[in-house]
């Protein structure tokens, strides 16, 4: 079934936008975090237009999000992304220390029509960061406490919409549910991408999520849903090892202790099927008391980005391009001397029909100057790689589910 097909049998946000009616709405504002502070409030800043459509509309909006994971250092309570959300909003956002408890609860129940309330980080419920079929989420305490106290639920979070967990998929089961305008717009735009069915497109890939970016990767390829793939980062090294056998004393250290032998086979399978479509590293940018460039059989220390050869390597194959799908930088951004290979091709990209996914490559992107350049920045991270890759996501088969049962 095509994407389009399949958008237009989910439920609009507009039937759901009635006045006096209570909506929970699942967003996702997880946000980069150094030192405390939020960094970019790109999720934040997309999602506050939903909330201000439900405010807007005189309904009560309930707001349900996450931020980290527990035991991560950015796991933290959402009291924090609740002056980001006055700000967008321009108006007053109200915030419970409290998910589905008996304080939540009875803040919900004074909501009055127009007015907006955050949830405390729904992954304080140790049940939130398991993932099980949906009518095993419905049963859930989030579920059971908070459903009866609502007339809809809204699913906005397309950068959640991978997990299979009680916020994502426990409401659609037992109450009418919609899809959100950040969420709809997603699955629009990238729609776009199945309708070229590979010609013209090209996936340039990094960032450190690697088993996620390999069998994106080998999807996409195999289904032809694109002609090219230029890779970096984390998942460049590997497919570097791969391709070339560099094993140095010490870059077989690197391997071992970041746990890259089971990957870097994974990618010599893919290189041996589709080799002539993917585009490799050939030099690497490392830091020897500074930013120095090396050749791949020179290397021997993890890199941090990629080199100036093979920037000018990937530029060629972007030029070739009609749609680039950009997902994951190419080294450590974070320092300004290693963000250099992901700035230069998003510049070049950004002359392309340039589709954006993930956090870190936003952040890039706004860095570089290109972010307003883009035909679609993602919110997602992992799930914009697998929705690309033609996988199906647990959040629109609940939501397809619910629609047959409630609205039709």
């Amino acid at each position: 079934m095509l994407l389009n097909d399949v958008i237009d049998q989910l439920v609009n946000i507009e039937r759901c936008l009635k006045k006096d009616k209570t909506l929970f709405i699942r967003i996702d504002i997880n946000s980069p975090i150094v030192n405390g502070k939020i960094v970019d409030d790109f999720r934040i800043r997309a999602h506050a237009f939903t909330l201000r459509l439900v405010s807007d509309a005189g309904a009560r909006a309930v707001v349900l999000a996450h931020q980290g994971r527990p035991g991560q250092d950015d796991f933290t309570s959402l009291e924090l992304h609740k002056p980001y959300l006055e700000k967008h909003l321009e108006r007053p956002v109200k915030f419970v220390d409290d998910v589905a408890g008996p304080e939540a609860r009875r803040q919900i129940k004074e909501l009055r029509g127009g007015e907006i309330l955050l949830l405390e980080n729904v992954r304080m419920l140790s049940e939130e960061v398991i993932e099980r079929v949906p009518e095993a989420q419905a049963e859930t305490f989030l579920v059971r406490k908070l459903a009866p106290l609502g007339d809809y639920f809204v699913f906005d979070g397309f950068a959640v919409a991978h997990r299979s967990q009680p916020s994502v998929v426990g409401f659609p089961p037992v109450m009418p549910s919609c899809m959100g305008p950040v969420f709809e717009k997603e699955l629009r735009a990238l729609s776009t991408v199945f309708e070229k069915r590979g010609k013209g497109v090209t996936l340039v890939a990094g960032g450190a999520k690697i088993p996620d970016t390999l069998k994106a990767m080998e999807q996409l390829l195999k289904n032809g849903l694109v002609e090219r793939a230029a890779v970096g980062g984390l998942v460049g090294f590997v497919f570097a090892v791969a391709k070339y056998g560099i094993v140095s004393a010490p870059l077989k250290q690197v391997i071992e202790k970041g746990g890259y032998l089971p990957y870097i086979e994974r990618a010599r399978q893919i290189l041996s099927k589709y080799g002539s479509q993917v585009q490799t590293p050939i030099d690497f940018a490392v830091n020897q008391n500074g930013r120095i460039d090396v050749d791949v059989y020179s290397l021997t220390q993890a890199p941090l980005d990629i080199g100036r050869s093979t920037v000018l390597l990937f530029r060629e194959v972007i030029e070739h391009s009609e749609i680039v799908i950009f997902s994951g930088p190419m080294g450590y951004i974070e320092d300004d001397k290693f963000a250099v290979g992901t700035a230069e091709l998003l510049r070049s990209a950004a002359n392309k029909r340039l589709i954006l996914g993930g956090g870190h490559t936003i952040l890039a992107a706004e860095k570089a100057g290109v972010i307003d350049k883009a035909y679609h920045v993602s919110t997602g991270g992992r799930a914009f790689i697998q929705t690309i890759g033609g996988e199906e996501m647990p959040a629109v088969k609940v939501l397809l589910t619910s629609a047959k049962k409630f609205w039709t």
